[in-house]
């Protein structure tokens, strides 16, 4: 069975330009999907944003794991997903961001 890591958070419609190619956002999400390969169980990740808002967009950051004891190796590692986002911290109100663990039902 898989385990989904998933991140979320809010950008203002000012800070979509952090998701363009190059800029730090990106490059942080990026960094994240170039590293988490190495990690033991890990399958992949998928970085998305909403785009049904002018205003603002929910940026998703999503992982999935082979396992719960990989799942829980990660979120214990300087590679979890809010432990890497701190450095992006005044662009993002990390007391607005929201972590959510799934399992895979079929």
């Amino acid at each position: 069975m898989s385990y989904i890591y998933q991140v979320r958070f809010r950008i203002t419609s000012q800070q979509m330009s952090e998701l363009s190619v190059g800029a730090s956002l990106e490059r942080t999400l990026g960094y994240l999907r170039s590293l988490l390969p190495n990690e033991l169980g890990f399958i992949t990740a998928r970085a998305m944003r909403s785009l049904d808002r002018a205003d603002e967009a929910e940026v998703v950051f999503e992982t999935v794991w082979d396992g719960w004891d990989d799942l829980s190796a990660h979120r214990r590692s300087a590679l979890a997903e809010e432990k890497v986002l701190l450095e992006f911290e005044p662009h993002v109100k990390l007391s607005d961001l929201t972590v959510r663990i799934f399992d895979e039902v079929a």
